[in-house]
């Protein structure tokens, strides 16, 4: 948890300094517009300042301001810079603001010139003329607060000042006026650089998913390629590389001119257009030819990009399988020639005396099991302790099929290794008889089939399981309801039923796509079984509708107190690749026996209470009625 949580730090550290140097470059191209529009604004004002000073104040005023405005440019290719690391921009903006004081107290000096009453018109020019080089200097220095401060006070401050001093017999409150447009001028640079600041942070942002989406796309193993009507929009480096063919000659390209038979591509071009309607992946094999016209088979998976929109593409993954298939016949071939011989090949060998006493064990899967050659040497396998999994039924089959000196396939058992991890093993065995057709016991092989085990398990999970979310099915929910009912009807208790529905997923997944909307159902999903006992059962239905079964509940107002956890607990945002999305939760809850005797009784009577719960609002849980009210409505 600290692990990520320093990940995350660094991942925000880094978009922070590159959101940094993005707002300096910004004003270094900023400075650029402000250094030939000061050198402008310095021959403007020169000119008028030359009809009220002397000659060598007007050049001194010039030879001083052209530098420090012209610095600009040197700013502007300084912080443009590709190579400028977060520390030098940073200086660089300090430099900047120290040498835009100096160019404020220019501008502001302008005003001190004036001092009799008689030039108030000059006066009032040369107010105009500040003012309006501080307002232009807003959108030059958007991207720093500090140089756009540093520029302003020294600016303006002299001006309001002797304003204030001496104020104009016509406008007596002209420098409480200049103090008000410079804070507004502040307050408006504020909003700009801000929002500016904002805005560059979601463009680094931006830039840094792009080129992290690119890296992995690129990056990938398999080929990716988008279609759109038939044509490649993009690919990868893959794909590319599949291809054997320049990006210029792929993108454009009718995909089915890289299929060695274009009725193929055709036919399962439609085929997984039918497919994704129902929301539901495609694959199949085909041979492509690759630029150079050589042939290869490779398989390819496709998914639509947008499910209710076949228009915007579909996205296909694939690898080349040539050696792949190539292996799988040799291997067919190998597996054919060599049948008889494997048969009876495997990890273990053994065999036994005529009265099922191990004589011999041998095999590569012996030196990983927990088990003693010379304490197992000499025993029957049904005496021996490691042996485990098979009940005392399965035993007296067995042997009765020995006694009758038959051959067996599939006698299931397990032992443990070393680890006391669990092996499954299936042995088979055919008698073994002497010359004179005496019993000489029997030998067989003991196959490992922990593989096919955890495979049967995993498919029985699957068959009574939601595939995203974990939860029960319909169909284990249905045996646990029964369950449950028998059982409370025994013991004289109550079972809850809560029919759950998501409010506002629709929104969800039509705006924010399907990905999304799975995550939120699996976060849902997650929510629910730490909201609930280790008891109680969680099951989806489909789409967005959930159960919660509790086989035991005290009181309705238990159940009503379960309902407002779980009603908050799903309040809370889910957290996506593309925001925080909020959801609520309507929920219908049934009694046993109050509204129903029958778990389909139940859940029909929490779907109603459900709906009820929606058409109020939604976000609420509502009991079904019980049998005496609906008794009472007959």
């Amino acid at each position: 948890m600290l692990s990520s949580a320093l990940r995350i730090t660094d991942l925000d550290l880094a978009l922070q300094r590159r959101t940094q140097l993005a707002r300096i470059a910004l004003l270094g191209r900023g400075c650029r517009m402000a250094g030939l529009a000061g050198a402008a604004a310095v021959a403007v004002v020169a000119s008028c300042v030359s009809l009220v000073a002397s000659t060598q104040f007007t050049f001194g005023w010039c030879l001083i301001m052209l530098p420090l405005v012209l610095s600009n440019l040197w700013f502007h290719r300084r912080m443009s810079s590709p190579l400028l690391t977060l520390e030098q921009a940073e200086s660089l903006e300090r430099l900047h603001a120290v040498r835009s004081v100096f160019v404020g107290i220019g501008w502001g000096s302008i005003g001190l010139m004036i001092t009799t009453d008689e030039a108030q018109l000059t006066r009032a020019l040369f107010a105009v003329l500040i003012m309006t080089v501080a307002v232009a200097n807003i959108g030059a220095f958007a991207a720093s607060r500090m140089s756009f401060v540093a520029l302003l006070l020294p600016t303006l401050g002299p001006l309001a000042a002797q304003f204030l001093v001496q104020p104009p017999p016509t406008l007596p409150l002209a420098g409480w006026g200049i103090g008000i447009f410079a804070l507004a001028l502040l307050v408006q640079h504020h909003s700009l650089h801000q929002s500016l600041v904002l805005t560059l942070k979601r463009q680094v942002e931006s830039d840094a998913a792009a080129q992290e989406q690119r890296v992995i796309f690129d990056t990938a193993t398999e080929a990716i390629v988008l279609v759109k009507a038939g044509l490649v929009v993009k690919c990868n480096l893959r794909f590319i590389e599949l291809m054997r063919a320049k990006p210029t000659v792929l993108l454009g390209s009718p995909m089915w001119i890289w299929h060695a038979d274009a009725a193929v591509w055709n036919a399962h071009a439609s085929a997984a257009l039918a497919a994704s309607s129902e929301h539901k992946p495609y694959r199949y094999k085909a041979q492509l030819k690759r630029y150079d016209g050589e042939i290869f088979w490779a398989e390819l998976g496709g998914r639509a990009i947008d499910a209710t929109n076949l228009a915007a593409g579909m996205v296909w993954m694939g690898s080349d399988i040539t050696e792949r298939l190539a292996a799988e016949a040799a291997l067919r071939a190998s597996e054919e020639r060599f049948r008889r011989l494997v048969a009876m090949s495997s990890d273990i060998y053994w065999e036994a005396d005529a009265r099922m006493r191990l004589t011999h064990l041998s095999g590569p899967s012996l030196n990983k099991l927990n088990i003693s050659l010379g304490e197992t040497l000499g025993l029957r396998a049904q005496d021996i302790p490691a042996v485990e999994g098979v009940s005392n039924d399965h035993w007296a089959q067995h042997m009765a099929r020995i006694e009758r000196r038959e051959p067996f396939r599939e006698f299931v058992f397990h032992l443990s290794d070393k680890q006391d991890n669990r092996h499954w093993f299936a042995a088979s065995g055919a008698p073994m008889t002497g010359p004179d057709g005496e019993s000489l016991g029997y030998h067989g092989v003991c196959i490992d089939i922990s593989e096919r085990i955890g495979d049967a398990e995993r498919y029985r999970h699957l068959a009574h399981h939601d595939p995203l979310t974990g939860l029960a099915n319909r169909r284990l929910l249905s045996d646990r309801l029964a369950q449950a009912i028998a059982f409370a009807r025994r013991r004289g208790t109550r079972v809850a039923v809560m029919l759950l529905d998501l409010d506002d997923f629709k929104t969800i997944n039509d705006t924010a796509g399907h990905a999304v909307g799975d995550t939120v159902l699996a976060t849902v999903a997650q929510r629910l079984r730490l909201a609930v006992r280790g008891s109680d059962t969680v099951a989806r239905l489909g789409g967005d509708e959930f159960v919660v079964l509790l086989p035991e509940v005290e009181s309705a107002d238990a159940s009503a107190a379960l309902a407002a956890k779980i009603i908050e607990a799903i309040g809370e945002p889910v957290p996506s690749d593309q925001g925080r999305h909020w959801i609520g939760a309507s929920i219908g809850i049934a009694l046993f026996p109050d509204s129903g005797d029958t778990g389909d009784a139940l859940l029909q009577q929490a779907d109603q209470a459900m709906y009820q719960a929606k058409s109020a609002g939604g976000r609420r849980a509502v009991f079904a009625e019980t049998s005496s009210q609906a008794q009472s409505h007959v």
